[in-house]
């Protein structure tokens, strides 16, 4: 959907039906649009990498549904692509997660990942950067997945593999403390905006009655309460 968007110039509404007639959206959008997938997704695979229980209801999400045409005419100004990331990392002893669209530069390994293609991107201390990439909708693939988890569960009958996935909750890092840079779409005049966001860079995207600017890097505590003080149509972070 995203793809298309940036593309055609679609609107939201009109990518999704087509991505419903195609069979890669499902007749209940909410969690494709709403970015619930990726957040048990990404729930799952952060509870395997510490070892503990991670509720998907205990992560920050935010879907695609608020993403129009002008926010991918800014995308295009800046180089960028708007990308639905679902994010984990590890801080001090817990972790931090989050759900929502990122604008990523053209060097960025999974601003490359399109259509109905899934990308997982991992940074590790000694491995460095891995990229996993595949198909990740429509019939045939979501067919494989499942005939291949049935021939698994098949081929380990009374078998248990071990999996060190303790029941105990793991307290995440509150997302309001994250820091992070974003692009912000606003009708206020630039001068307030420059008051509010030092360090304000504006971005020209041919956009009338409104300013796009990117932001420094500040905690999401931080931008919510500036962001208060001026009118903001949209605000996607920066990857």
């Amino acid at each position: 959907m995203l793809t298309k968007m940036a593309e055609e110039g679609a609107a939201f509404d009109d990518v999704l039906k087509d991505a419903q007639e195609k069979g890669y959206a499902e007749k209940d959008p909410t969690a494709d649009v709403e970015g619930h997938d990726p957040c048990r997704k990404i729930a799952i695979l952060t509870s395997l990498v510490c070892g503990q229980q991670v509720d998907y209801e205990d992560i920050y999400c935010e879907g695609i549904t608020k993403l129009t045409p002008a926010d991918f005419a800014y995308a295009k100004a800046m180089n960028r692509k708007i990308k639905l990331l679902a994010k984990s990392r590890r801080e001090q002893d817990s972790y931090s997660c989050m759900v929502a669209p990122f604008l990523l530069g053209e060097e960025h390994p999974l601003g490359g990942v399109n259509g109905v293609f899934n990308g997982i991107f991992v940074h590790g201390n000694v491995l460095g950067d891995a990229m996993f990439y595949g198909s990740g909708a429509g019939k045939l693939p979501t067919a494989s997945a499942v005939v291949a988890d049935v021939v698994d569960m098949v081929k380990h009958t009374h078998v248990n593999i071990y999996i060190n996935w303790d029941q105990e909750k793991i307290a995440l890092v509150d997302y309001r403390d994250s820091r992070n840079r974003f692009f912000v779409r606003s009708a206020a005049e630039r001068g307030e905006i420059a008051r509010v966001f030092e360090g304000a860079v504006f971005v020209e995207a041919g956009i009338d009655g409104e300013s796009g600017f990117t932001t420094e890097e500040m905690t999401e505590a931080e931008f919510e309460m500036r962001a208060e003080e001026i009118s903001v149509i949209n605000r996607i972070r920066l990857g």
